[in-house]
């Protein structure tokens, strides 16, 4: 008799842990990896593209109406270098990232460090097309601004991974599904 009841008390467990198992959705480790590269990738992104943005306002506004036109070069040339440091230190917040094992680990973290090499390049050129650049009237600023934008775009743009070129579906589940990824992946 009692050991009916231990066959009794098995088939229970049993039965319990396979309506457990069935209505338990917890991720797969495998999902619970692409999150987390997801994660880490996306607000390693989304921090840097902040900086940059910081750092060029703070160029734009340090270049006003009351300046020296002759010092607004300058002043952007300054804001240029800063940008590129930020790009440089990219570089290695790319190299230093730790990501969990997946398919596409590898694939991922050499186009993360190739967008960060071409990023720090954009920034480079258009560093040197302002290097002699003459005065700044009033009335050109917003031209030269401008460009000086577009060129923080392209740095930007540049570094974005293109996951929805990827074979790793869950990889690519977790990048669609975390809001962090806007903006700075490329779109599915």
């Amino acid at each position: 008799m009692p050991r009916f009841r231990t066959a009794a008390t098995i088939a229970a467990v049993a039965a319990l842990a396979l309506v457990t198992a069935c209505g338990d959705s917890k991720p797969t480790s495998r999902e619970a990896a692409s999150a987390e590269t997801a994660t880490a990738v996306c607000g390693m992104l989304r921090r840097w593209n902040n900086e940059m943005a910081d750092a060029l306002n703070s160029t734009s506004d340090a270049i006003t109406d009351a300046d020296d036109p002759a010092t607004a070069p300058g002043v952007l040339r300054d804001g240029f270098d800063d940008l590129i440091q930020l790009a440089e230190a990219h570089q290695g917040d790319v190299d230093e990232l730790g990501l969990p094992a997946s398919n596409e680990r590898d694939r991922l973290l050499e186009e993360l460090r190739g967008g960060a090499d071409d990023a720090v390049a954009a920034l480079e050129e258009e560093r040197a097309d302002i290097e002699d650049l003459p005065a700044i009237e009033v009335a050109d600023q917003r031209g030269v601004l401008g460009t000086a934008f577009i060129a923080v775009e392209r740095a930007g743009a540049v570094v974005e991974p293109a996951i929805g070129t990827y074979d790793d579906e869950e990889l690519k589940a977790a990048f669609a599904a975390d809001d962090g990824c806007e903006h700075v992946i490329q779109p599915f």
